[in-house]
């Protein structure tokens, strides 16, 4: 890759995708605190100048990471939401095995929420709750509102406190993990199975769906 400036605006829409990939890499690896500018440019195959031009400064990069994170999370929950119409009773399972997917395919988000997001109150911190929890929590809220008008959803199910029992089974494991997998033997791998995925669509059909009739 070259390590000057592209010219052409798809070789620079491809070096700011590296840069983003890039940090997506380091993150997966060490903190956020402890990532430098010059080791991303040099993961990215480019210059630390290339930092500054596109995003200002390594803030602004992380921050653009969060927003492209949050834009495919996003497209993904709209896929449920489609389900609404024509299979509303697979909504459940369905959301379950999208949000398993998305927490496992993305190792550095849990990790700049254990390092960042839980610990300190910075930009970065407020980013990530409007990118993240603030969005994924009005789709999910919609999703169970509806769900519950169309009978999926128990009638004593407040779905609020649905939304937040959701994010906390989807979440917590994947935050925990070194934990769990030093007593449980739950690691990673077994978070991104289809047996745990099945283990959650249970607690949520069994728990939050209405009974047949």
């Amino acid at each position: 890759m070259s390590r000057g400036r592209p010219q052409d605006p798809e070789k620079q829409a491809q070096m700011m995708s590296a840069l983003l990939d890039a940090a997506e890499r380091l993150l997966d690896q060490k903190s956020y605190q402890s990532i430098t500018i010059r080791e991303l440019a040099a993961e990215a195959g480019t210059q630390s100048a290339m930092i500054s031009y596109y995003f200002g400064n390594k803030e602004g990069l992380f921050i653009a990471l969060l927003d492209r994170s949050g834009r495919q999370r996003q497209q993904r929950i709209q896929e449920v939401v489609f389900l609404l119409e024509t299979q509303p009773e697979s909504v459940l399972p369905v959301l379950v095995d999208r949000i398993a997917d998305m927490m496992s395919e993305e190792p550095w988000l849990v990790h700049l929420i254990k390092d960042e997001v839980l610990t300190r109150e910075a930009k970065l911190r407020a980013h990530f709750v409007k990118t993240f929890p603030a969005r994924m929590g009005e789709s999910l809220l919609n999703l169970f509102t509806t769900l519950q008008q169309k009978g999926i959803l128990r009638e004593d199910i407040n779905p609020k406190f649905a939304t937040a029992s959701l994010i906390s089974l989807m979440a917590f494991p994947m935050i925990a993990e070194p934990l769990i997998q030093d007593v449980l033997g739950v690691d990673r791998q077994v978070l991104r199975s289809s047996a745990w995925k099945q283990h959650l669509t249970l607690l949520l059909t069994q728990g939050l769906g209405s009974p047949p009739r």
